[in-house]
């Protein structure tokens, strides 16, 4: 009797330790990640854009996640949605996004960032996450339940040295992450790709364990080619046992940058699952990110799950 209640107790807590671990497996059972944005000065383009086809292909077939850049945070922790730009923000704009979503199976992402004034204010960010860390994260959890959205993505920029916030960056995120989860809503963050400027490269490994996805913002200055932090390569081995999470960050206003084509680029994630993309933004600006070549590659890499990962790696 006693020998069959003890299988029973390790069976459950082996069941236990599966649920516990499961948010942080690495690779998920799921396309890879392929996230843009949505800019508060650029709504009606990037409608416009979302709604192309290329032959057959575009942002309907490639896409997973779509970040809408229109909220700030306000004193108190109080979040609300940006007022400076030419196109009135409000709710019917944001449910008109969230409805493309839900036609085409992309998560739309509720995007909080520090940057409405004339330049990103760390400040006015710290100020929410580290003083009235319980209110934002309160004021994020209630707006994305109100507005029936998939998640959050914080986007809080610091220019400088702020490594002395790490700690409060990493406990608000951690706890939002905890309230997101237990609602089934997802958490990204949006980071620099080395070690200057907040949140960093050097935060990465406490902030994974917690977080949906991780958006490197390296953009033009890193890519296929680069040297040292520069390449993708370093970049993926800087997220660890975490490439699932990873999004390398890609400028939709070029053609090409390192002397390598946006599809070259693209190649490369190709040929390194689980990692995703992240395109800043979806205006899709250049037109070498406005044809069928780079749309299929694109939806390939949306295609792909974990149970294709030995194919990918012959």
């Amino acid at each position: 009797m006693m020998a069959g209640w003890s299988r029973s107790v390790c069976f459950c807590l082996f069941l236990l330790l599966l649920c516990c671990c499961g948010h942080d497996s690495g690779i998920a059972d799921q396309p890879r990640r392929v996230m843009t944005w949505v800019p508060p000065y650029a709504m009606s383009d990037c409608l416009e854009r979302l709604e192309e086809s290329y032959e057959g292909v575009g942002a309907k077939e490639g896409l997973t996640h779509i970040g809408l850049q229109f909220w700030v945070p306000v004193e108190g922790g109080k979040i609300t949605l940006v007022s400076k730009f030419r196109e009135k923000l409000d709710d019917d704009i944001v449910l008109r996004f969230r409805k493309w979503g839900e036609a085409h199976g992309v998560k739309i992402l509720l995007c909080i960032y520090n940057g409405a004034s004339m330049d990103w204010d760390w400040n006015l960010a710290k100020a929410a996450f580290g003083t009235h860390r319980s209110e934002l994260i309160g004021a994020l959890v209630a707006e994305v339940n109100r507005l029936g959205l998939d998640g959050v993505d914080i986007d809080f920029e610091g220019k400088g040295t702020w490594d002395e916030d790490r700690g409060l960056y990493v406990a608000f995120i951690k706890e939002l992450a905890d309230q997101l989860h237990a609602e089934n809503k997802e958490l990204t963050v949006d980071t620099f790709a080395y070690k200057w400027h907040a949140p960093n490269q050097k935060w990465w490994l406490e902030l994974l364990p917690h977080i949906d996805g991780l958006h490197v913002m390296g953009y033009e200055e890193t890519g296929v080619g680069g040297k040292d932090w520069r390449s993708y390569d370093f970049i993926q081995k800087a997220v660890s046992k975490h490439p699932s999470k990873l999004m390398i960050g890609m400028p939709s206003h070029v053609p090409q940058w390192l002397e390598k084509s946006a599809a070259a680029h693209i190649d490369w994630v190709s040929k390194h699952p689980p990692v995703g993309v992240a395109i800043w933004d979806a205006q899709l600006r250049d037109e070498g990110w406005r044809n069928k070549d780079i749309w299929q590659k694109i939806k390939h890499l949306k295609e792909w799950t974990s149970s294709d990962q030995e194919i990918d790696r012959e």
